[in-house]
């Protein structure tokens, strides 16, 4: 059984024997970037319909997690012991006072009855699912500000993910390949993007261990601080930036088309330990 009841921006959830959990994983997009969880019970133990296994396989796609609960089953409570996807990537915190359920995505967000375990599909459950960026931006603030913010984390992920700044570092070369002039540098919307060039810089060894070495160099630095303090370049090193901006940018959407494949074939552990992010044990 499941009934929904539609109102602006979203819907009311009835359910019970409907594997709701599932449908929201499912309505997850590929876009889906991140997922924030609260519970109040969630089992860590490893069984086939365990969501402690879906959300480690989310996580090895290079979907950020966090997982917040007030308590567990199938686990030691004084010492959580996770799988190595689990302990590199996926942020856990324990609220023991914690009762409310929510799930959180770049999409949608689900208040609900229901605790975030296979066991819930069982029970008459009931819940809103709201579509509103909005509403969706201040259910992640209360998450992240109350919830998080009085929690125990009992595993704090181990691995620094170089390619999680990419999507950033696209959208800025993004917004910097539709300079037509070179006034519109002079803006402070438009000059403040260059900077995110910074995490390109941190990302080259690691693309040049994958064999996709970053194909143009430009000396972003001295252009940015020219533009910054004295507020002017010169025609040659607009061109130069603009030369530069026009390669990188294909070159960008590929790689982040090659780092979602190479997530989905063999995973993001991986894929970070061929690239000595993280070690060998």
């Amino acid at each position: 059984m499941k009934k929904e009841i539609p109102f602006t921006g979203g819907e009311v959830v009835f359910f019970k024997e409907s594997n709701f959990w599932d449908n929201l994983l499912e309505k997850c997009s590929g876009e889906t970037k991140s997922i924030y969880i609260a519970t109040y019970n969630f089992n860590f133990n490893q069984y086939e319909k365990s969501f402690y296994k879906k959300l480690q396989n989310l996580a090895n796609l290079g979907v950020e997690i966090n997982l917040l609960y007030a308590k567990t089953t199938y686990a030691d409570e004084d010492k959580l012991e996770v799988e190595d996807v689990f302990k590199n990537f996926v942020l856990c915190a324990k609220l023991a006072t914690n009762h409310s359920k929510f799930f959180i995505t770049d999409e949608f967000a689900f208040i609900g009855s229901a605790n975030f375990s296979f066991g819930s599909n069982s029970n008459y459950e009931s819940g809103v699912i709201f579509n509103d960026k909005e509403i969706i931006s201040e259910i992640r603030k209360f998450y992240f500000e109350v919830l998080l913010e009085k929690s125990e984390f009992t595993n704090i992920p181990e691995c620094f993910d170089p390619f999680d700044f990419l999507p950033r570092i696209l959208n800025a070369v993004e917004k910097l390949s539709k300079i037509d002039s070179k006034e519109e540098l002079y803006f402070d919307e438009i000059v403040n993007e260059i900077p995110e060039l910074r995490f390109l810089d941190d990302m080259k060894k690691y693309l040049e261990n994958l064999d996709y070495p970053v194909p143009i160099e430009f000396n972003w630095w001295r252009f940015y601080s020219q533009l910054y303090k004295e507020k002017y370049v010169s025609d040659i090193d607009f061109s130069e930036f603009q030369n530069y901006i026009h390669k990188l940018l294909p070159y960008l959407v590929n790689i982040k088309a090659v780092i979602s494949e190479q997530f989905e074939t063999m995973g993001r552990f991986e894929l970070l330990k061929r690239i000595n992010v993280i070690e060998e044990n």
